[in-house]
């Protein structure tokens, strides 16, 4: 009981003002007098508009209302369900987005058939009808009806109905990405019908959330790459519109320019020479379009990048002979909306030769199942336990109670050495140090304090084998690994996310060690 109200409060106690306000207001307001959706209104006059092109969208619709999202097939037959649960909510928000109005081979009449097919029964679309799902529909909506430079008055009046709903249901309650998607969408609903309601929304939400979403060093405050490149295709759009386009958006304008610039920067320093991002906190594949397509599509709109050095974000880049890595000694942010994070803290991952070799487990679901837990926990990551302890607590999905803030000890060009708080209480200190000397890379872990046990785990990529020389002794692909002060070493099998409901069996290392472990690579 103790524990949990424990994490109840470490969980709590982070949240903002106005987030418990709104979960209580919308809670009582859902319960008692609903959000309806409007009928008989009024649409006002809208404006034609003018997009640069912009990038196709991965193929979702299989034709003949056959869908595949999550890595998961859908075919409807007769008529789309919009409310299909079968493959859990996250697959039926996918369906309501329509992002796949952008992939190739759409073309108009098909498109305009499945919004149609939406629009038939909107009193009768849940899911469809929750803000989020509302956002990225009516981007995609006007981007595809802009794109054709078509539209239809029927298609229009939804559009703006649909908007009058979302005016009510702005996600102050969740803030973050979710806020923020909420913003662009209203950006577009402005912009198009030149409304002064929506207009004046879009000031107050987006304006401030860019400026504190996007960390000084171009990260999205969530800390996810993946959710990142995706928040960027987003601000590109946003940015894309009102440079096309009549507005009265001055300075929602001049932000997104900075901060694109700042973010257009961050990818492409984090980014892996071949194009992949690393999987960290939240990410997996088939979700976001490639980095390198977002980049040229930034470099259209003018933004050229640049490479910096990463500081805010906590993540950390080295590269010297064929190694790239990338370390994270961030915190878990944002504190009052850290439903991305994992229990990573002094984690890394590793490329050679353009190809991964030491990687992140990724994620392969949303739902709330031991999977989930399993996958944001410390012993999915290439980072230390101690004591069978989580260094930051994990829970109910998308929850975070205690957590580990990291200390940053040492951070130069060929070194970077931190600590954290994870294991505090039990009075112990995991201490990590990543060090290239020549052609190798020491990493070092000290743990200061009375424990039991301590195991380091080093997760491979599925193309990579590990062979063994002597104790201790590994070769990886072109490279050795090297353990010294181990107690023992073994190597097991783990589930490898390569998306959404998509795994493959990989090895990971688990090393035990008492005081100190020295883990080397050498090309």
């Amino acid at each position: 009981m103790l524990k949990k109200l424990s994490r109840y409060y470490h969980t709590l106690k982070h949240l903002k003002p106005i987030q418990i306000r709104y979960q209580l207001w919308y809670r009582l307001r859902n319960k008692f007098f609903p959000v309806q959706y409007p009928e008989g209104i009024e649409t006002p006059n809208f404006q034609k508009l003018k997009l640069a092109s912009f990038p196709n969208q991965q193929s979702h619709y299989l034709d003949d209302n056959h869908f595949e999202f999550l890595n998961l097939e859908q075919n409807f037959k007769d008529e789309v369900n919009w409310n299909y649960l079968g493959h859990g909510k996250l697959w039926t928000y996918h369906l309501n987005y329509f992002d796949y109005l952008h992939q190739p081979e759409m073309d108009w009449e098909t498109g305009k058939a499945l919004i149609e097919s939406f629009i038939e029964d909107p009193q009768n679309r849940p899911e469809g009808m929750e803000p989020y799902p509302i956002s990225l529909r009516t981007i995609n909506w006007i981007k595809f009806l802009a794109k054709h430079d078509r539209y239809p008055q029927e298609l229009v009046d939804a559009l703006y109905t649909k908007y009058q709903v979302l005016t009510k249901k702005v996600e102050y309650h969740l803030l973050g990405n979710h806020l923020l998607e909420n913003g662009f969408s209203l950006l577009f609903g402005a912009v198009f019908f030149r409304d002064e309601k929506l207009t004046s929304l879009t000031k107050k939400i987006l304006k401030p959330e860019l400026e504190e979403q996007v960390l000084e060093d171009g990260a999205h405050f969530e800390l996810s790459p993946m959710y990142h490149v995706i928040l960027l295709q987003r601000a590109l759009d946003g940015y894309n519109l009102l440079i096309n386009n009549k507005h009265d958006l001055q300075d929602v304008e001049e932000e997104l320019k900075e901060v694109i610039q700042k973010m257009v920067n961050w990818l492409h320093t984090i980014m892996f020479s071949n194009g992949d991002i690393p999987m960290l906190n939240d990410s997996t594949g088939g979700q976001a379009l490639e980095p390198k397509a977002i980049l040229n599509y930034a470099k259209q709109l003018g933004f050229a990048p640049q490479y910096i050095h990463l500081k805010e974000s906590g993540y950390r880049k080295f590269e010297f002979g064929d190694i790239e890595m990338v370390a994270d000694v961030g915190e878990v942010g944002p504190t009052y909306q850290p439903g991305h994070s994992h229990s990573d803290t002094l984690s890394f991952v590793l490329y050679h030769q353009e190809k991964p070799l030491i990687v992140d487990r990724g994620i392969s679901t949303y739902e709330k199942n031991q999977s989930r837990e399993e996958e944001r926990g410390t012993a999915s990551h290439n980072t230390v336990m101690v004591n069978g302890n989580e260094q930051t607590d994990v829970w109910g999905g998308f929850r975070v109670g205690r957590r580990a803030k990291p200390v940053i000890i040492t951070d130069e060009e060929k070194q970077l050495k931190a600590t954290h708080t994870g294991y505090e209480d039990l009075g112990i200190h995991n201490i990590r140090e990543w060090k290239i000397s020549g052609k190798e890379l020491e990493i070092t872990d000290e743990i200061n304090g009375s424990q039991t046990e301590a195991i380091a785990y080093i997760h491979l990529h599925p193309d990579v084998e590990p062979i063994k020389i002597e104790e201790g002794v590994f070769k990886l692909k072109n490279l050795t690994l090297v353990l010294g002060n181990y107690v023992s070493v073994s190597v097991e099998a783990y589930p490898f996310c390569l998306g959404f409901n998509k795994t493959q069996q990989a090895q990971r290392f688990v090393i035990t060690f008492n005081k100190s472990l020295k883990t080397t690579l050498i090309i």
